[in-house]
């Protein structure tokens, strides 16, 4: 059975409420899952797990969600060559469409910079959440079946 790791940093719950469908999908897909707040997690163990799954909202014009910019910045400190990963969030188009899920891609980028192989393509949510929510499960149980 594969190991998922899922982390989110999450200011208003929706990161949060995301991680926990995709996490229920990763568990339809056959992968024993944990989920953790950016707050609680370590870059040194996410080489414990075959699938990593970050999640992170954007804020301001492009901004990392605060509690996750430490993690962010120490993941540049760590391989994770041959780990599998994929990276999730929601966005607001309507405020900010030249920065839409900005947060998104830039972990995306870096974790691709230690190694990381992305699985699946990147979820970005707009907006509402609640509507997503069938879709974050969906996602999830792509990932499980990526492994």
């Amino acid at each position: 059975m594969a190991k998922a790791l899922v982390i989110y940093g999450s200011t208003t719950g929706n990161t949060e409420e995301l991680s926990k469908s995709i996490a229920s999908g990763l568990k339809d897909g056959g992968a024993e899952v944990v989920i953790k707040n950016v707050t609680d997690a370590d870059v040194s163990e996410l080489t414990d797990y075959d699938i990593i799954v970050l999640g992170c909202s954007t804020w301001g014009i492009g901004e990392l969600q605060d509690d996750f910019i430490d993690f962010y910045e120490k993941l540049e400190n760590i391989s994770l060559s041959g780990k599998k990963a994929a990276v999730f969030g929601p966005g607001d188009s309507g405020m900010y469409p030249d920065s839409f899920c900005t947060a998104v891609d830039l972990i995306e980028e870096r974790i691709k910079e230690i190694g990381v192989q992305i699985v699946v393509e990147s979820f970005k949510v707009d907006g509402d959440i609640e509507p997503e929510m069938d879709n974050a499960k969906k996602w999830g149980l792509r990932i499980a079946e990526s492994i």
